[in-house]
């Protein structure tokens, strides 16, 4: 890692945009300037509403109608409409595929991305966006945590407890390349949800095809892409070479005018970038497991039956989705049984992690299993790590 950057000196100079940045800490709230805090969207839906359901981020989304306005940078400008979770509403309600991952499966797709990425990148001509259109949302404390257990970051961000995230991805016909908006949930202090959405649009190509970018503010708010990359794991690298990130139209128009000088800038491009950017290995490693044989089960959710009771009590309708969790088996007493290899004797009885196993065009889901003898005693802790590997 070229630098360690937390959330207190997030503004700091560096050679390049690199994933240290993008996976500090307090990326969703705390580098989030305090004029972008105006235009944030907050939805009227307190705990009490909620009902016996859990609230999802795709309903907070689909629920969001007043549009992103924030007041001008100077002295009695008017209102500036920007984009935010009201334009992408409609969208998502007609959205005909919506993923949310379980934490566990949000876990293993975590490790597999940042644990061990040179297995990911090198499974990356398998993998297909299965939809033109398409949600996929998770559990950000999860792969908060899974981060800092790596030893990307030094410590867990504590805000990121409750908080869900959620990206909408529209994908070309090949299923190769995609366009992203990210969006993320956070609980106010008076009980409330809000939605917020980033101001950068993430294009992804698995093919590649993108010239190399140099850290340049300045070209940011000018409408070019902006690349980031990982100096310290070439697999997270080679991931990051196929996405670029850039400012949608009106984010643009804002940033020009309420940062003139330098260092804003170089404030607000950092942690817009921090906000989206780490997502992007979890996604694709999703998608991967996604498409492995065994590596998953999905759980339609269908909401047609509240709804209906929903609507009786003048209530928002809640929106159907597929939970994806992974395909985690029993343990079986046979597992337990005596084995050799060889000469040597077999090791104590452990557990191994499920991890993925490439055989030509096809990638399988090895999945959690014990192994060894418990004749020699037992290894309580998963010491055996066949992948998604993490520092100590």
């Amino acid at each position: 890692m070229a630098q360690r950057i937390s959330q207190q000196n997030c503004d700091r100079n560096s050679a390049a945009c690199i994933i240290q940045l993008v996976l500090m800490a307090m990326r969703r709230l705390g580098t989030v300037p305090s004029h972008e805090e105006q235009a944030q969207v907050r939805i009227a839906i307190s705990a009490g509403s909620q009902g016996d359901v859990l609230m999802r981020l795709l309903d907070l989304v689909a629920q969001c109608r007043e549009p992103s306005v924030i007041t001008g940078p100077a002295l009695g400008a008017p209102p500036i409409k920007v984009s935010g979770p009201s334009d992408f509403a409609h969208i998502l309600v007609g959205c005909p595929l919506r993923f949310v991952i379980a934490d566990d499966l949000t876990r293993a797709s975590a490790e597999l991305a940042f644990a061990d990425g040179d297995r990911l990148a090198s499974c990356l001509d398998l993998l297909r966006f299965p939809a033109p259109l398409l949600w996929v949302e998770w559990s950000d404390a999860v792969h908060q945590q899974v981060i800092c257990e790596s030893g990307i970051v030094s410590e867990r961000d504590p805000d990121a407890v409750g908080r869900r995230v959620g990206v909408l991805l529209r994908t070309s016909l090949t299923g190769r390349s995609a366009t992203a908006r990210t969006f993320w949930s956070v609980a106010a202090a008076d009980g409330q949800c809000e939605a917020r959405m980033s101001p950068l649009e993430t294009y992804i190509e698995l093919d590649g095809g993108f010239e190399p970018t140099k850290w340049d503010v300045d070209a940011m708010l000018r409408g070019q892409y902006a690349g980031v990359t990982h100096a310290g794991d070439a697999g997270v690298a080679a991931l990051l070479e196929r996405v670029r990130f850039q400012f949608d139209e009106q984010w643009l128009n804002y940033y020009r005018a309420a940062a003139p000088d330098l260092n804003g800038r170089q404030t607000i491009a950092r942690a817009s970038l921090a906000a989206v950017a780490s997502d992007v290995p979890l996604l694709l490693a999703f998608f991967l497991l996604l498409n492995a044989h065994g590596a998953t089960r999905r759980m339609p959710v269908a909401r047609g039956i509240l709804n209906r009771k929903r609507l009786e009590r003048d209530r928002a309708p809640l929106l159907d989705h597929v939970e994806v969790r992974a395909s985690l088996p029993e343990l079986s007493a046979a597992q337990e049984e005596v084995a050799t290899v060889g000469s040597r004797r077999a090791p104590r009885l452990h557990h191994v992690r499920g991890h993925l196993v490439r055989r030509e065009d096809r990638v399988f889901w090895r999945i959690p299993h014990l192994r060894g003898s418990a004749l020699r005693g037992v290894v309580r802790s998963r010491t055996v790590c066949l992948s998604f590997g993490r520092a100590n």
